[in-house]
């Protein structure tokens, strides 16, 4: 069977869908932002909000993955550790300029 991926951005990906594992000939470069993935396949249509992917093998060359949700502790982890690292970020440039001087 097969599958049409849509990512947020617009690019569409079609695959070979097995069950709930998507195959595709090699493993694709992913768009950065998941933040909405939609699964289209035989008339029906599953929307993931905040997906990863989860590889789930490599069979005869291919590249078989599927689509889960990011939960909420998740999502709130992952925010909240972009934010720290902008901040360290931050106070190194800050540091950069202190000790320059």
């Amino acid at each position: 069977m097969e599958a049409k991926i849509i990512f947020k951005n617009g690019t569409e990906i079609t695959a070979e869908m097995n069950g709930n594992s998507l195959i595709l000939m090699d493993e694709p470069a992913f768009p950065e932002d998941l933040s909405v993935v939609t699964v289209q396949a035989e008339g029906s249509e599953t929307v993931f909000n905040y997906a990863k992917v989860q590889p789930c093998a490599s069979v005869d060359g291919r590249y078989w993955f599927t689509f889960v949700e990011e939960g909420a502790l998740e999502r709130t982890i992952r925010e909240l550790q972009e934010q720290n690292d902008m901040l360290v970020e931050c106070i190194l440039e800050m540091s950069e300029v202190v000790y320059a001087e």
